[in-house]
């Protein structure tokens, strides 16, 4: 009997499906191996639950690779205050992915009663970008976050060591998400989270995912990258050059607005992305 479904999670070929009736643990045809498609956490599937096979994945609204998620409404990209230490270029590109995917983006930064010195999340708030600053350990900020991720699937995604797990842990009693410690010597988190997974948040729901330290962002076109910067949608076209990347060009948009709407660190790391394209050499 075929049924529709929900991939709550994936682990080492099997996949949990969540349907009206109950839950079941499937795997995926071999044609899904032959045609190279692999289902994701997020995927509406349809299953035969005599065989416990996935037959059938539903057209998907977007998808992430890393972390594996698909049909997201919000990423919640979360960084650390300090331990690790705040890294804005990271910031960037995930923030550039979930542009480029199409995904609303939110700003959490746990670890904030660690911080010290200047505000560093000026530059986002200036952009436009819901910025959350929390502390896990403590629960403060946990009530402003969790009412941002009502109603939505939300993934949380960010470098290891940030605290993701332990935001889960916090915000859902029950969940048990493991934590690691920080590496003194490196100051990067151990990965603690092995595989993507849907969880339940009141009237929304949540995935944690691996956290990694670094992402790439080779299959976005270099002259796509300037709209994956939210602040400068509204300049874009106003340019002398149709092909502008508001780099070396002159009567460019973008660099007239620096220091009023764009903060100049933003254009910043926008430049050191376009210049590590292999067409900036």
């Amino acid at each position: 009997m075929n049924k529709s479904g929900l991939i709550t999670k994936g682990v080492g070929g099997e996949y949990t499906v969540v349907c009206d009736d109950g839950v079941y643990v499937c795997t995926a045809r071999g044609v899904f191996r032959n045609r190279q498609i692999t289902p994701f956490v997020g995927d509406h599937v349809t299953i035969d639950t005599n065989k416990n096979s996935i037959e059938t994945i539903k057209p998907r609204i977007n998808l992430l690779k890393r972390p594996p998620v698909a049909n997201i409404d919000q990423v919640i990209v979360t960084m650390a205050a300090a331990q690790p230490e705040f890294h804005p270029g990271l910031l960037d590109r995930f923030l550039v992915i979930a542009a480029y995917e199409n995904i609303n983006a939110i700003i959490c930064i746990n670890k904030y009663d660690l911080h010290k010195g200047q505000d560093f999340t000026i530059p986002y708030v200036q952009a436009g970008y819901p910025v959350v600053k929390v502390s896990a350990e403590l629960s403060q900020g946990l009530m402003e976050l969790k009412s941002l991720m009502e109603n939505k699937l939300n993934v949380f995604a960010g470098p290891s060591g940030v605290g993701k797990s332990s935001l889960i842990n916090a915000l859902i009693p029950g969940a048990k998400m493991e934590t690691g410690d920080i590496s003194s010597r490196l100051q990067r988190g151990k990965h603690t989270t092995r595989h993507a997974e849907i969880l339940t948040l009141g009237a929304g729901f949540c995935v944690d995912t691996p956290g990694f330290s670094s992402l790439e962002i080779e299959n976005i076109p270099i002259e796509e990258i300037s709209s994956c910067f939210i602040e400068f949608s509204q300049f874009l076209g106003q340019c002398k050059f149709t092909n502008c990347l508001h780099y070396s060009e002159k009567d460019c948009a973008i660099k007239d607005q620096i220091n009023k709407t764009i903060h100049q660190s933003r254009y910043d790391s926008y430049l050191n992305l376009i210049k590590k394209d292999p067409k900036r050499r």
